[in-house]
């Protein structure tokens, strides 16, 4: 169903931050002098009676923390919204460089952060500066009319002169009573007439306009700093209510929508569009529906009154809404990780294709790297970020993925210095693809040629995978393994075998943890492990089991016959106890070397030792092969009352 146009989407129900702009003030001028910069040591607080109900307050910079800025108050004493939300953070460029001046700056080009920074500032130069001094009166500006008497005063160092911030800010034409009232010097030109200065500065406070002005500067701050709303937001007070009366109703369909995702729960079913319907419906409607229909019938009255109240095109649970959420989570659990790798000082890339249920290639992409939180030891981080979908398997293809999404990602791969892939050759060509075809280079190749630090690592765990399915080239452990893969596929493929054994174990051994025999890892041999372990644990039932099956006039009973004797042969008892041996060794190495904290020097001592391990065997073989011997001959004589 589509959605109606100027219809809202999800993400029109999340608030948003007030969006600040940093960029530079314009026309700030370059040739301001160094030594009257503004004073960032104050940090007296000052008051201007602007009447009987005004009262306009602002503190300095504080001299240990530079920017800082402290509050500015009405008459009924509103804390600094600057302050609460930490203004260091926003600090517009201008204020950081100190060249600010009042006198040579367009007031319509100042962006709303500037603003800011000027009526919670004082705008004064920085002492030894010396005021000009008039040659007529011998008379110069005073700090102290800032800093004392009238703060709401901002000196301007290239006319010598001062002007009035809230006006300077927020005068606009046909202010004050009947509109008439004119702005004088302090608003559209500097004052400076300093034999006279505090009576005009009086008067000035007096002025209608005055008022007006100190009254819409302590509004604009607060409406910063989010306190207050805009003056649209508050002749829409309607619209206010409705936004939170909508995120009311979408929260509890959103949480829904993270439940299934967290506990892998399919979220559709076979007739889950329309209204939802608030009492069980005769077909299923998906896990979603139920689990929603679940919380209204336990009293969530927002999500029941948005379900009877919404049009039929604004329900918020169809898939398109339900992929949204899906794809929002993704996108902000992905910006926190990126978030963490940005803060780190290097970081390796490590991918591996893979091929997913729906029978798409897709190329896996984690990012290794050192996360050190705030005050807290670092930690050594493997984070996935993002599935590739793959259509071309070239290098060139390859290597074009991983960097364009990378660069979607925001990632500096100047600060990449490592790659692992496995040792495919499309994935680990080692030739120069500057000089060569594409069939002879690599993607670790053609990634390095751009970023030289990003140094090659075949997968160490891929590698002992490698070296281990060298062992299949023994024809006795091949078929060892061909035998033990079929008894478990008969077993688990067939409930009349499976009744047969579990019976045979809860008769013989009814406190055995194992029940179940564990398939073979098509692709990680070290993974066989497991299923060789309980397979030699629970052989004794196995045999049994076996020998009645073969007893039976079942279709099964000829297979289970061929198989029992293919387990009593002595090349079988002896290739088996060699199995388990050999992983005993190469199990724990394995495990090891796909830990994330593991590192090069570790994994290379590891692998060192359980290859001494290997060449003491090899170096004392009459020794081990009579140990392995001796475990066959005892299955042999327990199972099949028989001698090798």
């Amino acid at each position: 169903m589509k959605r109606r146009q100027g219809q809202p989407t999800i993400t029109s129900f999340f608030k948003k931050p007030k969006a600040y702009n940093l960029d530079d003030a314009a026309n700030v001028d370059k040739n301001f002098p160094n030594n009257s910069e503004c004073n960032e040591q104050s940090n007296l607080s000052f008051k201007v009676n602007s009447g009987p109900k005004t009262n306009f307050s602002v503190e300095g910079i504080d001299e240990e923390n530079g920017d800082n800025i402290s509050h500015l108050d009405s008459d009924d004493n509103i804390s600094d919204p600057v302050t609460s939300i930490g203004f260091q953070e926003i600090v517009h460029p201008v204020w950081q460089a100190n060249r600010f001046d009042i006198g040579n700056t367009k007031r319509n080009s100042l962006d709303n952060t500037t603003k800011k920074n000027v009526l919670s500032t004082k705008l004064l130069p920085k002492e030894p500066y010396k005021f000009p001094t008039e040659k007529s009166h011998n008379r110069s500006f005073q700090p102290k009319w800032i800093t004392n008497d009238f703060a709401w005063l901002a000196y301007s160092a290239s006319e010598d002169s001062v002007h009035c911030k809230p006006c300077w800010l927020f005068f606009h034409e046909g202010v004050g009573k009947g509109g008439h009232q004119n702005p004088g010097k302090l608003v559209s030109v500097g004052f400076r007439d300093w034999k006279k200065a505090k009576e005009p500065l009086k008067k000035h406070m007096e002025k209608e306009y005055h008022k007006v002005c100190v009254l819409q500067a302590t509004s604009f701050l607060k409406i910063s700093a989010g306190k207050q709303l805009d003056i649209a937001s508050q002749l829409d007070s309607q619209r206010t209510k409705e936004i939170a009366e909508n995120r009311a109703a979408i929260e509890p369909i959103i949480r829904t929508i993270l439940f299934c995702a967290e506990q892998e729960l399919p979220l559709r079913g076979d007739h889950d569009s329309g209204a939802l319907s608030l009492t069980r419906p005769e077909k299923k409607d998906g896990k979603l529906r139920a689990l929603l229909r679940f919380r209204i019938e336990s009293g969530d009255k927002n999500l029941e009154k948005h379900v009877l109240n919404s049009s039929k095109n604004a329900t918020y649970m169809s898939p398109i809404i339900q992929n949204e959420v899906i794809q929002t989570c993704s996108d902000i659990v992905t910006e926190k990780v990126i978030d963490r790798i940005s803060n780190a000082e290097c970081f390796s890339l490590l991918g591996d294709e893979t091929m997913d249920v729906s029978g798409a290639e897709q190329l896996s992409l984690c990012i290794r790297y050192v996360d050190i939180p705030d005050l807290q030891a670092p930690v050594l981080r493997e984070d996935f970020v993002v599935f590739i979908p793959i259509n071309d398997q070239s290098s060139e293809n390859l290597a074009n993925v991983i960097l364009q999404r990378c660069d979607e990602l925001n990632l500096d791969m100047t600060k990449c210095v490592g790659q692992g892939y496995d040792g495919a050759a499309n994935m680990a060509g080692h030739l120069s693809c500057r000089n060569q075809s594409d069939t002879l280079s690599g993607v670790q190749t053609r990634i390095r040629e751009n970023y030289p630090k990003a140094r090659y690592i075949h997968c160490a765990s891929h590698r002992l995978n490698l070296t281990l399915s060298n062992v299949m080239s023994v024809p006795a452990i091949r078929n060892c393994l061909g035998v033990v893969s079929q008894v478990v596929n008969l077993f688990r493929n067939h409930s009349n075998a499976n009744k047969i054994f579990q019976e045979t174990i809860q008769e013989h051994a009814p406190d055995s943890k194992k029940k179940r025999l564990l398939r073979l890892c098509d692709t990680r041999f070290t993974e066989k492990h497991d299923s060789i372990i309980v397979f030699l644990e629970l052989f004794e039932y196995i045999v049994m089991a076996l020998e009645e099956i073969a007893q039976r006039t079942w279709t099964i009973s000829s297979t289970a016959s061929t198989l029992h004797s293919a387990s009593q042969k002595s090349e079988f008892l002896v290739s088996i106890v060699v199995w388990e041996k050999l992983f005993s060794l190469t199990l724990p190495l394995s495990i090891f070397l796909q830990n994330k904290s593991s590192d090069l020097v570790s994994a290379v001592k590891y692998t060192n030792e359980v290859l001494s391990s290997l060449r003491q065997m090899r170096e004392t073989a009459n020794d081990t092969f009579t140990e392995i011997f001796q475990v066959a001959s005892k299955f042999s004589a327990n199972l099949f009352d028989t001698e090798l």
